[in-house]
């Protein structure tokens, strides 16, 4: 809901198209994170499995420096994309509707994620069973809602999104315009974020399956993208275009709650329940995927005291600004990316074996 309506607010209608041009490259490349991520896991002296593209480096390039560097820019990524911008996205829903202060928001979020991710792998595992089918039934159900009462605005809408992603869009409303390669970028941006395909952190939770077959899971891993990308955020984009709050000058969950609020009389409520639902699964995911960077890095020593600076820092990003969290975000996760595709090509021919039928 933030990254989405974050994209169109910056790269207009248009970000939406390469959005979906960025997940069918993603389907392929989650494939071969998850099929990479069982084969090269391995179970550290806790007991928990450690996977990821630092592990697949390591052990099927010999790489151990590009290893470390993914472990590093993976750490710093997520505590932006992962951690900071998403409490940012909450708490600025919460102040915008409630006029709750953001400091207040920050000390919440950071109190609760404390007590998920103490537990450690299990207890975020069943947080997250719990919380992400709730989530995802609220969110599309409200989208089909929106959808059809605009029904007649859908094709005007794709017509929009399309003609945008191969011109400039001009100036409307408190849309200040923007040119095809900013829709391009910020589509390619927040497709890559959504989705996290390419990124290297499906492999760090695939390998954590209890599975033997690393196809299977990699058929799983393609669907996640196919869900998150193709289906939920075209939703977001859709429901942003057809109710004319993408150029309405406002960003993040701030527009996504004005273009659900124009159909549904509990629209804003509906927004904060599930942004802070979604946005809270996130980081409490992505911190499992910086404390498997930092445990490649120097052990399982650091483990408790970066629980303590994850969930400071969450109270922080709550009070930020959120454009300058997304650019930090987005500079770690180019890294991530550069090293994960560099280690997905060179190990294309495993990929290739396990996938034979």
């Amino acid at each position: 809901m933030a990254g989405v309506a974050t994209a169109i607010a910056i790269g207009g209608p248009g970000a939406a198209f390469w959005m979906w041009a960025v997940s069918l490259l993603g389907m392929a490349t989650k494939y071969s994170e998850a099929v990479l991520g069982v084969k090269y896991r391995y179970q550290t002296e806790d007991g928990t499995m450690l996977a990821g593209p630092m592990v697949y480096i390591n052990r099927g390039l010999g790489m151990r420096r590009l290893g470390i560097f993914f472990a590093i820019a993976a750490l710093f990524g997520g505590l932006g994309a992962g951690n900071m911008t998403q409490s940012n996205s909450i708490a600025l829903v919460l102040f915008s509707d409630f006029d709750i202060p953001k400091w207040i928001s920050g000390i919440v979020l950071a109190s609760v994620l404390w007590l998920v991710i103490i537990g450690g792998i299990r207890r975020i595992g069943r947080v997250a069973e719990t919380l992400v089918p709730s989530m995802a039934l609220i969110y599309i159900v409200s989208c089909l809602v929106i959808l059809y009462t605009n029904l007649s605005g859908i094709p005007a809408a794709f017509a929009l999104i399309i003609d945008s992603a191969f011109s400039d869009t001009a100036a409307t409303g408190g849309f200040a315009g923007a040119t095809v390669a900013r829709a391009m970028a910020y589509g390619f941006r927040r497709g890559t974020v959504s989705s996290e395909a390419g990124i290297g952190t499906a492999a760090i939770a695939h390998g954590a399956a209890r599975t033997s077959d690393p196809h299977s899971q990699g058929l799983i891993g393609m669907m996640g993208v196919f869900i998150d990308t193709i289906v939920v955020s075209s939703m977001t984009a859709l429901v942003l275009v057809t109710t004319g709050a993408w150029s309405s000058g406002l960003i993040s969950t701030e527009m996504t709650a004005m273009a659900f609020k124009s159909v549904l009389p509990f629209g804003g409520v509906i927004i904060i329940i599930v942004s802070a639902l979604f946005g809270f699964t996130t980081m409490v995911g992505w911190a499992y995927y910086c404390e498997q960077s930092l445990r490649h890095i120097g052990g399982i020593k650091f483990s408790i005291p970066f629980r303590w600076i994850y969930c400071g820092l969450a109270g922080l990003g709550a009070m930020f600004q959120v454009k300058p969290l997304w650019d930090w975000a987005d500079i770690f996760i180019g890294l991530m990316v550069f090293a994960n595709l560099f280690a997905l090509i060179a190990l294309r021919n495993e990929v290739k074996t396990i996938s034979q039928p």
